[in-house]
């Protein structure tokens, strides 16, 4: 069994109960949670972290992961929901994650374990289902906006790639409903000589015949970019061998390479959530999820970002009215892939 990470979120786990599973996979971490059910209300009870990495076959981590709860807990699950950074089938049954080397079938899934049902979904697509669950505290705000009821809205997040959601107000749902994008491998606009110049440099070093999308720049991997860029790198740029993404955003007040990577990330940030407010005149909010804002909260204290966010000519008006938050809860992807389940009734 690979290893993992476990984290308890309730003073203690019952045993010999029934939970269901709300997963997901991103191309860095794996992430499982397990919740009960109790009428309409969900609650995590713990979750299980894998480095995505070190996978080789889902299916058979997956069984794994339910042979341990099964073991120690004494716990069974019957019904699943596996959230994936990519395209997911029509009939939400599989995914092939960008980022990742395999893919995700539910009927592989479901012949390995016990799972009675297991469904695919969009890792943004659910963080839409998830926003109600959000404790308040753990949204952020950036700026107060004028929100329009039942408005679209807008999610965005970095990581490991770009990922992006809209959000439309249903009628006859009477709620929110969530529609996966993909967005985020769409080209990065230049609009400086030093932006066009930095452009050409990742194309170069990278031997790049194709775009420069905003996931290149905005990911884990664009920070290293733009540093490599900053520093005057010499050569190719070997993703994972330089300074990692963190480290070079906690030594921005020592270093002057990490000091500009970490101003140039900002304003590239807020001009890709600009243009997807205004693609979606998402006066309900834009919502920016992902690890590397939620470790990064000063980054949305710089001028420079909200500057750069109502930086248009003829709409800056409507851009200051848009309210802008940042997501600090990790696991509203869990809470979303659980909710995914319950609100289309899968599996009942």
């Amino acid at each position: 069994m690979l290893p993992f990470e476990e984290k308890v979120y309730v003073d203690k786990i019952p045993h010999d109960v029934t939970l269901l599973l709300g997963a997901d996979i991103g191309g860095t971490n794996s992430n499982f949670g397990f919740f009960k059910k109790d009428q309409n209300t969900l609650t995590l009870i713990f979750s299980l972290h894998i480095k995505s990495q070190t996978i080789t076959d889902f299916a058979q981590t997956v069984k794994d992961l339910l042979d341990y709860v099964a073991r120690t807990y004494g716990i069974s699950v019957r019904r699943s929901s596996f959230a994936a950074a990519g395209v997911v089938s029509e009939a939400h049954d599989h995914c092939k994650p960008t980022n990742l080397a395999w893919a995700i079938d539910s009927k592989e899934i479901l012949s390995k374990t016990d799972l009675e049902c297991a469904f695919v979904a969009n890792d943004f697509e659910v963080i839409g289902h998830g926003l109600n669950l959000l404790n308040p505290k753990n949204l952020v705000k950036i700026n107060e906006g004028a929100p329009r009821l039942h408005a679209n809205k807008a999610i965005i997040g970095a990581g490991t790639g770009l990922g992006k959601c809209t959000m439309f107000w249903d009628v006859a749902k009477k709620r929110y409903m969530p529609m996966a994008s993909e967005g985020g491998h769409g080209d990065f606009p230049s609009q400086s000589p030093m932006e066009f110049d930095f452009v050409e440099f990742v194309k170069k070093n990278e031997n790049r015949a194709y775009n420069i999308s905003w996931e290149d720049v905005l990911s884990g991997d664009g920070i290293e970019r733009m540093y490599h860029y900053f520093s005057a790198g010499n050569g190719p740029l070997n993703h994972g061998k330089g300074p990692h993404p963190d480290k070079i955003f906690n030594s921005r007040h020592e270093d002057a390479a990490s000091g500009k990577t970490f101003e140039f990330y900002t304003k590239v940030y807020a001009r890709c959530a600009k243009n997807f407010a205004l693609d979606m005149i998402a006066l309900g909010g834009v919502y920016i999820a992902g690890g590397i804002a939620a470790k990064n909260l000063p980054m949305f204290e710089l001028p420079i970002f909200m500057e750069e966010f109502i930086n248009c000519g003829k709409q800056q008006e409507l851009l200051k009215q848009v309210p802008v938050y940042v997501i600090t809860d990790y696991n509203v992807s869990l809470y979303g892939a659980a909710e995914y389940m319950r609100l289309e009734g899968l599996c009942d």
